[in-house]
């Protein structure tokens, strides 16, 4: 990973001597970070911060960086070696390490090694879903860092590599606390995908950060809605923002749906649905609804 950070030694093997670096210094070609150390002004700030502390970026900082969707409550956590002198910062936390280390960034695998013994559980769920869906860390790699430690095994055990972002790991965690067992990225045909389906009728839509502000994915979700809707289903949508710092009154608009019995096909769904083009397999009673 090209971090923007050059060691004296490095800038040295590619012909700089000390006046070309004042040169670079001067000119803003270069900025120093500390002893030793120089970044380009392209550098990622978190990484330019974790090496003016004495270390690299780890954890959940360093997952992020390298693709991964993650909680940002964590902070900036940096690892150290064991003896370096620390320039403390607010909002940096330190993990001390025997191993000599040099400024950068963690590898996916000892990032998340990091972020098992550290994060609390939501959060580290949430940055593994995204390791495995982005396909930023292979399974048989998360097997061999999760597979380790018991909490690593807790996690391999509930992960679920088809959540597309952060907030649809959190709404089936909550789920999962009641649970609910909600199926992920299921085709209904004539729709498409929904991102979980409960029970045989109930899909719960979640609207991701990116999608703020796209006029045409607004409308386009507002039409699959009334699509699933004509189709007998019922329908909650939530938007980051409301699973981000309301995400109990989303579970809770689920479990009253649940409590009703609304999220199961019955009679009157059968006979209405039937006369509007739905077919039934009677064999298994599970419902096919056929493409418009």
């Amino acid at each position: 990973m090209q971090t923007g950070l050059f060691s004296t030694r490095l800038l040295r093997a590619h012909g700089m001597g000390r006046a070309d670096v004042r040169r670079a210094l001067a000119t803003g070609a270069l900025r120093r970070v500390r002893r030793g150390w120089y970044c380009l002004p392209s550098a990622a700030p978190e990484v330019v911060i974790a090496a003016q502390a004495g270390g690299r970026l780890t954890c959940l900082a360093a997952l992020k960086s390298q693709g991964a969707w993650t909680l940002d409550s964590a902070g900036l956590h940096v690892r150290v070696a064991d003896g370096v002198s620390v320039l403390h910062q607010p909002g940096v936390r330190i993990h001390w390490t025997p191993n000599r280390v040099g400024p950068g960034v963690d590898s996916v695998e000892e990032a998340l090694a990091t972020a098992i013994a550290c994060v609390d559980f939501r959060a580290l769920v949430v940055a593994v879903d995204s390791l495995a869906n982005r396909g930023i860390l292979a399974p048989v790699r998360l097997q061999a860092v999760l597979g380790v430690t018991p909490r690593g095994r807790r996690v391999l055990a509930v992960h679920d590599p088809q959540a597309e972002s952060g907030i649809e790991t959190l709404i089936r965690l909550a789920l999962r606390r009641h649970r609910v067992r909600a199926r992920s990225q299921v085709v209904i045909p004539g729709v498409g995908r929904v991102d979980f389906l409960i029970g045989d009728r109930l899909v719960i839509e979640a609207d991701g950060y990116d999608w703020h502000g796209d006029r045409a994915a607004f409308e386009r979700d507002r039409e699959r809605d009334r699509e699933l809707v004509r189709r007998g289903y019922v329908v909650i949508r939530a938007s980051y923002r409301q699973v981000m710092s309301n995400l109990d009154d989303v579970v809770s608009a689920a479990l009253d749906v649940i409590r009703r019995r609304e999220h199961r096909w019955r009679a009157i769904h059968r006979t209405q649905l039937s006369e509007s083009g739905c077919l039934i397999d009677l064999s298994s009673t599970k419902w096919r609804i056929p493409e418009s």
